[in-house]
C-alpha cells in the first residue's frame, strides 16, 4: 500500500519534472538569445561589415541603373531591384520629390525638405542630417546625377534566426528531460513486469525489490509480500503433507497392532469352551483395553483431519439448556475420572439458560479435554471442574495439576488446536493458561435468553 497520502508522488514527480524541464528550456533558450544577440552586434553589425554590405549594394543598384536605363522617378524598374534585395531600402531624392523603395515596393512619398522612410514591419523617423549622410551616395540616372540613400536590415533576419534557434533548443531541452523522465518510470514498470512474469512462471525465489520510492516502488512492495505468502503457503502444504503421510503411516501401524490383539483374543473368546470365569474376564479386559486403544486412535485421526482438513466444519447447532446439556457431559467425564481415583470437584450453573451448540462437536471437546487429564494430570491432586455464567457467556473451566513424567507421554498435540476450532466455528472461544504446574482449559460459548423467557 501507498504510504502518506496515497497515489500523489508520482503526480508530484511529474510536477516537479515539468518545472525543472520548463526551468531548463527557459534558461537555455535566454542563454542562446543573449549569445547569439551579442555575437550579431559584435560580428555581423560592426561598422567595417555594415561599410562593406553597403558598398556592394550600392555597387549593384548602379549597374542596374546603367543596365536598365532608369530614371529617377521610374517607381517601377527601381521597385523590381529592391525586390530582389529584400533587406536593402533605398531613399531617391530627385528635382524637388522623394522616391522611397524597399521589400514591398516603391512610390514617391513627399518633398525634399524631409522624408518618412518605410521599410515594411520596421519603421523609424529619420531627417536630412550627418547620420544618413553617411550612407548616402550618388548614382547617375537618365535625368541626371541624384543622391541615393541606403540602408541595410539584414541583421534582422539573424536576430530572427537566433530567437528561433533559441526556442527550438529550448524546445529540445525540454522534450529531452521529459523523455528522460519517462523513460526511467517506463523502466521502473518494465523491470517490475519481468519479475512478475518470472515469478508466474514458478521462480518464487526471485526477490522483487523497489527501484523507487513511489507507488511503483509500492507496488512491488505488495507484489513481493504476495509472493513471500504464496511460498509460505506452499512451505506449509508440503509440511502438512508430510505430516499427513507421516500420520496416516502411524496410525496405520497403530491400528494394525491392538486390531491383531483384539482379533485373537476374540478368537479364543469365541473358539473355546475350557475357559475359566477368571480367565475369560481377563481376555475381555484386553478387549476393552484394546478397543479404548483403537477409539483413541480414531479420535486423533479425526482431530487431525479437522485441523487441517476443511476450513470450517459442518455445524448442525440447537438451542439448548445449558444446565441440563452439561450435567449430562461432565457428569459422564466425571465417573470416569472417579472410577479411575481421580480426585474431583465441582462446580455446577446455579442459573438455567439456552445455548446454540453442536452437541457432537462439544463431546467432542470434553473427550478431547478428558482424555489430556487422563494423560497428564497428578493422580494424587484434585480435578476442578466449574461451570458459571459471565456475563452473557458461558464458562466451563477444567483445572489440573500436571504430573512430573508428563513430558515423556506420546502425544499428536492437535487435541486443542481441534477444541479451538470447534469452538470458534460454533462462536465461542477457547483460552488455556499454566503457572506453577496447574493447567487450565476454558471453554466458553454465547449465552441465549434465559429459560424462563421461553
Amino acid at each position: 500500500m501507498a504510504k502518506g497520502k496515497p497515489y500523489r508522488r508520482l503526480s508530484l514527480k511529474l510536477l516537479a519534472m515539468l518545472l525543472l524541464a520548463a526551468m531548463a528550456a527557459i534558461a537555455l533558450g535566454l542563454t542562446l538569445q543573449v549569445l547569439g544577440d551579442y555575437l550579431v552586434e559584435r560580428v555581423y553589425c560592426s561598422e567595417k561589415r555594415q561599410n562593406l554590405r553597403l558598398l556592394e549594394a550600392i555597387g549593384s543598384f548602379r549597374t542596374y541603373v546603367q543596365e536598365e536605363a532608369v530614371s529617377s522617378t521610374n517607381v517601377q524598374k527601381i521597385g523590381v531591384w529592391n525586390h530582389s534585395h529584400p533587406y536593402i531600402q533605398l531613399t531617391v531624392s530627385a528635382n524637388g520629390a522623394i522616391l522611397n523603395s524597399d521589400r514591398w515596393g516603391a512610390e514617391m512619398v513627399g518633398s525634399d525638405g524631409g522624408f518618412v522612410i518605410r521599410s515594411g514591419k520596421n519603421q523609424e523617423k529619420i531627417s536630412s542630417s550627418a547620420n544618413s549622410a553617411e550612407h548616402t551616395f550618388p548614382v547617375n540616372f537618365t535625368d541626371g546625377s541624384y543622391q541615393v540613400e541606403i540602408q541595410d536590415f539584414s541583421q534582422n533576419q539573424l536576430y530572427a534566426l537566433v530567437s528561433w534557434a533559441s526556442l527550438a533548443a529550448g524546445g529540445i531541452i525540454f522534450l529531452a528531460l521529459m523523455l528522460l523522465y519517462n523513460s526511467q518510470v517506463t523502466s521502473s514498470i518494465s523491470r517490475l513486469a519481468k519479475q512478475v512474469r518470472q515469478v508466474s512462471k514458478g521462480d518464487l525465489t526471485l526477490e522483487i525489490t523497489p527501484s523507487s520510492k513511489d507507488e511503483i516502488g509500492d507496488l512491488a512492495e505488495d507484489v513481493d509480500a504476495m509472493r513471500l505468502s504464496i511460498m509460505d503457503k506452499l512451505q506449509r502444504e508440503e509440511l502438512a503433507w508430510r505430516a499427513n503421510t507421516e500420520l496416516i503411516t502411524a496410525i496405520s501401524h497403530d491400528v494394525r497392532t491392538p486390531l491383531t490383539t483384539l482379533m485373537g483374543y476374540l478368537d479364543i473368546l469365541g473358539e473355546s469352551d475350557n475357559l475359566t470365569p477368571s480367565q475369560r474376564q481377563e481376555y475381555l479386559s484386553v478387549c476393552r483395553q484394546k478397543a479404548e486403544k483403537l477409539r483413541t486412535l480414531t479420535n486423533e485421526l479425526f482431530s487431525y483431519f479437522l485441523v487441517f482438513g476443511k476450513p470450517t466444519p459442518a455445524l448442525h447447532l440447537e438451542p439448548l439448556d445449558a444446565g441440563t446439556l452439561l450435567e449430562q457431559m461432565l457428569g459422564e467425564q466425571t465417573a470416569d475420572l472417579l472410577e479411575r481415583n481421580y480426585q474431583v470437584q465441582t462446580e455446577s450453573l446455579t442459573e438455567s439458560r439456552l445455548i446454540q451448540v453442536d452437541v457432537q462437536h462439544l463431546r467432542r471437546i470434553f473427550d478431547n479435554l478428558f482424555s489430556n487429564v487422563l494423560k497428564y494430570a497428578e493422580p494424587d491432586r484434585p480435578v476442578t471442574i466449574s461451570s458459571s455464567w459471565v456475563g452473557n457467556e458461558l464458562h466451563v473451566c477444567i483445572s489440573n495439576y500436571v504430573r512430573a513424567t508428563a513430558g515423556r507421554v506420546e502425544s499428536t498435540k492437535i487435541g486443542l488446536q481441534t477444541c479451538e476450532k470447534l469452538l470458534t466455528s460454533m462462536g465461542g472461544r477457547f483460552l488455556r493458561r499454566q503457572e506453577g504446574g496447574l493447567f487450565t482449559a476454558e471453554v466458553i460459548l454465547p449465552a441465549g435468553c434465559p429459560l424462563e423467557a421461553v
